[in-house]
């Protein structure tokens, strides 16, 4: 075609009980974005893949080869990205996702040709005109954050194998849909700001959220989506908006919500629009630990308890998540944590020990924080994992990381013995 081709790759993370959940809504955008300029686009997901020689499942010959990375399987990444620089010498190597975006420097210097910060859409294309003109790409390239976000194609499916697939909702096949980007909250421990950092939150239309959830109906049979906006209760607004739109469309759905964002109208639009699941970040009980200056979570007991109590009062089944081991938790924060739940209604948790994920401030101005020693072995860096294994990585003052794991055992059978379900598995990994 006279223009550069690419092939995307997606790491394995072996450390998890389900590695293979669901295609990588990330790079199949940025597929669909390079098909549409007319290139030869390839996409590789090699989750649940573990042999020695992964590599060899990547094919050869494409101009670009572009790499997601995260933390947690970054070491994995770079290898395979050596390994196919090697196969393919006059190729280019791009890095892109959450942990080039937060370590840019560190992560150019691994050997890729180029690292995008940020949302890849247009950057991709800025790259891909520059390796087709012959040029010198820059080492550093900053995402743009697309807007309006209508003018994005969908995401395309065609690139993976759907049946290969395993995440469900209420027993059927459940595929993620991105209705909006962004977030305007800006908690200190949270890995997902990193990629939208200082990026105003968007909204798609409903029009075109539905026009996406009807192509994957008829295409695909898919009835049962997952929201995977940070928050989609973001703006009780536009779920006015879009929940007739969502109504006649008969679907099931579940999402991520906010518990100040869950009032009583917002729950009930939520079911009417078929939501049947809705996971809220509750992080802890402790009024001390929430209304600290460093948590910057902006919500009470209070709001935690109220919001609970109107999922359930329409039938919303809810999963709480939340984090052990915040600089200032003790015993009692933990008992305080512990009380709050067992007299609130919901249905499934998570429990996770507190990650300095790159890019977050309590990972960039830890001292700040009261954190006197982060492990930076990323590739621990795992909320749940096989076996309950996850990373036990930071230590203060108070405590250190057993005492967090401890933390975070107590909490859990305290929860299964109230008759709670535990939802672990691979929900954690981002």
């Amino acid at each position: 075609t006279g223009r550069a081709s690419i092939c995307l790759v997606h790491s394995p993370c072996e450390g998890l009980d389900d590695d293979r959940l669901e295609p990588p809504l990330g790079l199949l955008y940025l597929a669909s974005v390079a098909r549409n300029e007319g290139r030869d686009v390839h996409v590789v997901d090699l989750s649940s893949c573990c042999e020695d020689d992964l590599a060899a499942r990547i094919p050869g010959g494409f101009d670009v080869y572009g790499f997601s990375t995260y933390s947690v399987n970054y070491g994995v990444t770079r290898k395979l990205a050596a390994d196919v620089r090697e196969r393919n010498p006059a190729s280019r190597s791009l890095a892109g996702g959450p942990h080039a975006t937060a370590l840019p420097d560190l992560v150019s210097q691994d050997g890729f040709d180029v690292v995008v910060t940020g949302e890849g859409e247009q950057a991709l294309s800025q790259v891909l005109a520059v390796v087709d003109a012959g040029k010198p790409i820059p080492p550093v390239v900053r995402g743009e954050s697309p807007e309006p976000l209508d003018a994005l194609p969908f995401p395309d499916y065609e690139c993976v194998d759907l049946g290969s697939y395993s995440r469900e909702l209420a027993g059927e096949r459940c595929l993620s849909v991105l209705s909006s980007r962004g977030c305007p909250y800006r908690c200190t421990f949270c890995n997902s700001n990193v990629m939208g950092a200082g990026s105003p939150i968007r909204f798609r239309s409903p029009d075109n959220v539905v026009e996406e959830i009807r192509r994957l109906k008829e295409r695909y049979g898919i009835r049962h989506f997952r929201f995977q906006d940070d928050i989609f209760t973001i703006s009780l607004k536009r779920i006015r908006e879009l929940t007739p739109h969502l109504a006649r469309e008969d679907i099931v759905y579940r999402c991520f919500a906010r518990v100040n964002t869950c009032v009583p109208e917002m729950a009930r639009l939520l079911r009417e629009g078929g939501c049947v699941h809705a996971s809220f970040g509750v992080e802890t009980g402790s009024p001390k630990l929430l209304s600290r200056h460093a948590m910057h979570k902006g919500q009470t007991p209070d709001e935690v308890r109220r919001a609970l109590e109107n999922a359930a009062e329409v039938g919303l089944r809810s999963r709480v998540f939340l984090i052990v081991g915040f600089p200032g938790e003790t015993d009692e924060t933990i008992e305080e944590t512990l009380a709050l739940m067992k007299s609130c209604p919901w249905d499934e948790f998570s429990v996770y020990p507190l990650i300095a994920y790159p890019g977050t401030p309590i990972h960039e101005d830890p001292e700040s924080f009261g954190i006197t020693h982060i492990d930076r072995s990323y590739e621990d860096y795992l909320q749940i994992g096989k076996n309950f294994r996850a990373g036990f990585t930071i230590r203060t003052s108070e405590f250190d990381e057993n005492r967090v794991e401890a933390w975070r055992d107590h909490v859990i059978s305290a929860l299964l013995a109230d008759g709670r379900t535990w939802a672990g598995h691979s929900e954690g990994f981002k």
